[in-house]
């Protein structure tokens, strides 16, 4: 495997990426993967799974790119949001295709705000040549969605756990401040959406993408938990899920960032498994 450091530009922003090339070339060559790292991260830890699952990528006769968008590690420019990263990921593919032009077949990965940034970037390059997407927990958090995950994932779950009655019992919890929450969730969870959000353009850019869809969403997770009730409560999100282009699979035991080695692990054996159908 050969790992290459890239500089390209972005918006007069110079932008730093890692290509993972595999040894040989076979016939797995002309399929690649661009890897859409959210939110300024760590590169040691739990989210040492982007470079982990790069290289897994490329064992597996895979191209890989990875990059820092604007402001975000080693690229140029103030932090961005990933409501504004299109033009990045844009930039990103462009570089990708000039660094291997053989390939036939680019998929776009994202974990949380970076899967939300891929379908952010669908829905402003309705004319794009990507051929599927793999979206890890993808970030849809609003108001009402996100009162009602914590009022039926959270405190629902605490109430029913015994280490939450021992602190309760020890004066380790305050029943006013979680009766306060839980309160100021239940006025929340009342709200209407937003109309035009980022949720909405979201659902745009996945509207208009015909190739396969891979979503994966972890087992213990309050982000995977709101995706999943945005799914059930909104009817147009319920009915494109249901489309035969998109695949929905849960992985168990695993919290948002697949901290566990055996999460970690299966986590990168759905990703190669959904990149293999869809070719």
């Amino acid at each position: 495997m050969l790992e290459t450091p890239l500089i390209f530009t972005c918006k007069e922003k110079q932008l730093v990426a890692i290509e993972h090339s595999p040894d040989k070339l076979n016939q797995k060559s002309t399929q690649g993967v661009l890897i859409v790292v959210g939110g300024p991260q760590t590169r040691v830890g739990s989210h040492r799974l982007f470079v982990q699952l790069a290289r897994a990528l490329a064992e597996q006769g895979y191209y890989a790119l990875r990059f820092d968008y604007s402001g975000a590690g080693d690229s140029e420019g103030a932090i961005s949001q990933f409501t504004d990263i299109q033009d990045d990921i844009a930039a990103a593919l462009a570089l990708f295709r000039q660094q291997q032009p053989q390939l036939t077949e680019i998929y776009l990965w994202g974990l949380c705000d970076a899967a939300s940034a891929i379908l952010l970037h669908l829905a402003e390059n309705k004319q794009n040549t990507v051929s599927g997407l793999v979206l890890v927990n993808p970030w849809v958090r609003q108001a009402s969605t996100q009162a009602k995950t914590y009022l039926k994932s959270y405190y629902v779950k605490r109430l029913l756990s015994k280490s939450f009655w021992g602190k309760l019992i020890r004066g380790n919890v305050k029943p006013t401040k979680a009766l306060s929450d839980i309160r100021t969730f239940q006025q929340q969870s009342k709200t209407s959406p937003v109309a035009g959000s980022f949720v909405d353009n979201m659902y745009i850019g996945l509207r208009h993408f015909a190739g396969n869809v891979t979503v994966l969403l972890s087992e213990c997770d309050l982000t995977a938990e709101e995706f999943k009730l945005l799914m059930v409560e909104n009817t147009l999100w319920r009915t494109i899920s249901k489309q035969e282009n998109i695949k929905i699979h849960t992985i168990a035991q695993a919290n948002h960032t697949f901290s566990e080695v055996k999460c970690k692990d299966r986590l990168i054996t759905e990703t190669l498994n959904a990149i293999k159908s869809l070719k």
